[in-house]
C-alpha cells in the first residue's frame, strides 16, 4: 500500500504523542514493503514552529520525507491572546474569519502545502493526516480530498479546541476517522456524528528491555529514592496532563499516611514554581534519557497517570509493559477504559479515592503484581506491532483501490 502521512513534525529527536505514533507506524510499514512518505514541517518545536531543518526530500529509515518550510515562526503575543479566546467554550464562538486566523497561527502554517498535497497525494493509496488541532490538518484536509482518499487521525481528547467551529469540515472532508481508543471514537462520532466513518485502530507500542536491577539502582539513587519506594510519573508538567494534581494528592498521602513515599515526575515543563517544591517528598528529573525514564518506571512501586486529556496514554501502556500497577485519573475516559478492559490497575476521581487506591496498591503486593500483570497481558496482546498495524491497515485499506492492500511483493495487509 502507498501511504502518506501529514504530520507536525518528523525526525529524530521530536518529542510528542502524535509525532512517535506516526513515526512508529511509517518506519514499520516501510520495513515490511509498503510505500510511505511524509509530508511534514522544518520545525522541531511547537512552541514557535521556528525552521530547523532544511526544506527538501530525504529518505530516513525507508520513509520518504517532505519537508516544507513554515511560512513564519509563530509570534506567541498575537496567538495566545486569540487561542484563550478560541477555546472559551464559554464565550461567544469567533466569527470564521478569526477562527481562520486562529488555524494559521496555531502552526505549522507550511509554505507551499497546496501544490505539496496536488503532487503527492495522487501519488499515495491513502492520505493520513494526524493531530486535529494543528495548522495542516483544519487548513488541508479539504485541498487533499479533492485528489484522493483522506484519513484523519485526530488524537482528540475533551478540550476547548475541539469545539471550534473550523474544527468540523475536516471531518466533513474525512474519508475515515481512526482512533486510537473506544472512549476517542464515542468523543468524536458524538460531536461530529461521524459513527460511520470511526475506525478504532490502536497506537503499536513496542515492548523496551528491562532494565537491570543495577540501571534501576544506580538510577534511584542519582534521584535520591528507594526502588519500590515511590510512585512514578512520566508526561509534560501540565495542569492538563493532572501534574498539579498528582502533587497534591501525593502531599496529602505524604501527610496523612506514609511521610516517606516520594513521587517522582518524570519529564519536561517543570517551571520554577513546580521546582520549589521539589524535595519536600516530590522530585522532578526534567528531561532525562530513555534509559533513565525506563528504570525509573521499572523501579517505581506503582506507576500512576493522573492526566485528564489523553487519547491513548502512551505512559500507561509502558508501564505494564515494565510490569508496573496502574493508578490512573478516573475521569478521563481513555485512562478508565483501559483499566477497566485490562483489569492492569486502579482508578480515582478524588483524593479519598486515590488515598484508598494507593494505599491498597502498596499493602497488598500480591494483588499489585496480579494487576500489574494483567496490564502487561494486555498491552502485548492489543498494541504489539502485528495487532496495531493491522488494525491500521484494515482501516485504511478499505479506501485504498482494489490490489492496494498489501505490501510490495507481498500478499499480506
Amino acid at each position: 500500500m502507498r501511504v502518506l502521512f501529514v504530520v507536525q513534525r518528523y525526525g529524530v529527536g521530536v518529542v510528542g504523542g502524535a509525532e512517535k505514533y506516526v513515526a512508529d507506524l511509517a518506519t514499520g510499514l516501510a520495513a515490511e514493503g509498503h510505500d510511505v512518505s511524509v509530508l511534514t514541517s522544518c520545525a522541531t518545536s511547537y512552541q514557535d514552529w521556528g525552521d530547523v531543518c532544511a526544506p527538501g526530500t530525504e529518505v530516513v529509515e525507508g520513509v520518504t520525507v517532505h519537508r516544507l518550510a513554515v511560512t513564519a515562526a509563530r509570534d506567541n503575543d498575537r496567538f495566545l491572546p486569540l487561542h484563550a479566546r478560541a477555546v472559551d467554550v464559554r464565550a461567544t464562538p469567533l466569527w470564521p474569519v478569526a477562527q481562520a486566523r486562529w488555524s494559521r497561527l496555531m502552526g505549522p502554517d507550511l509554505d507551499g502545502a497546496e501544490e505539496a498535497l496536488a503532487r503527492l497525494v495522487p501519488a499515495a493509496d491513502v492520505t493520513v493526516f494526524v493531530g486535529y488541532h494543528y495548522a495542516h490538518t483544519m487548513r488541508h484536509v479539504r485541498t487533499a480530498a479533492a485528489f484522493g482518499p483522506v484519513v484523519v487521525v485526530p488524537t482528540a481528547h475533551p478540550e476547548g479546541a475541539l469545539h471550534v467551529g473550523v474544527v468540523r469540515q475536516m471531518f466533513e472532508h474525512a474519508d475515515r476517522v481512526v482512533c486510537l481508543a473506544p472512549e476517542e471514537g464515542e468523543l468524536v462520532s458524538g460531536l461530529f456524528d461521524v459513527g460511520d466513518l470511526v475506525r478504532v485502530a490502536p497506537c503499536p507500542v513496542a515492548p523496551r528491555p528491562q532494565p537491570t536491577p543495577a540501571a534501576v539502582a544506580s538510577v534511584a539513587r542519582q534521584f535520591g529514592v528507594e526502588p519500590g519506594r515511590y510512585v512514578v510519573v512520566v508526561g509534560r508538567v501540565d495542569p492538563a496532563k493532572g501534574s498539579d494534581d498528582a502533587v497534591r494528592f501525593m502531599r496529602h498521602y505524604q501527610r496523612y499516611v506514609d511521610p516517606d513515599l516520594r513521587l517522582v515526575v518524570v519529564g519536561p515543563g517543570a517551571d520554577d514554581e513546580a521546582a520549589d517544591g521539589a524535595g519536600d517528598g516530590v522530585v522532578f528529573t526534567g528531561f532525562v534519557s530513555d534509559d533513565e525514564r525506563d528504570a525509573l518506571v521499572a523501579g517505581a512501586a506503582v506507576l500512576l497517570q493522573p492526566s485528564y486529556m489523553e487519547s491513548f496514554s502512551l505512559a500507561l501502556v509502558e508501564g505494564w509493559l515494565f510490569g508496573r500497577p496502574a493508578l490512573v485519573q478516573g475521569a478521563c475516559p481513555v485512562l478508565a477504559g483501559h483499566v477497566r478492559r485490562s483489569g492492569g490497575g486502579l482508578s480515582y476521581t478524588d483524593y479519598p479515592t486515590f488515598e484508598a487506591a494507593l494505599t491498597t496498591l502498596l499493602a497488598r503486593p500480591e494483588l499489585a503484581d496480579r494487576l500489574a500483570g494483567l496490564g502487561r497481558e494486555y498491552a502485548l496482546r492489543e498494541f504489539s506491532w502485528p495487532a496495531a498495524s493491522q488494525a491500521f491497515l484494515r482501516a485504511v485499506g478499505e479506501l485504498a483501490p482494489a490490489g492496494a492492500g498489501g505490501a510490495r511483493g507481498s500478499d499480506h495487509g
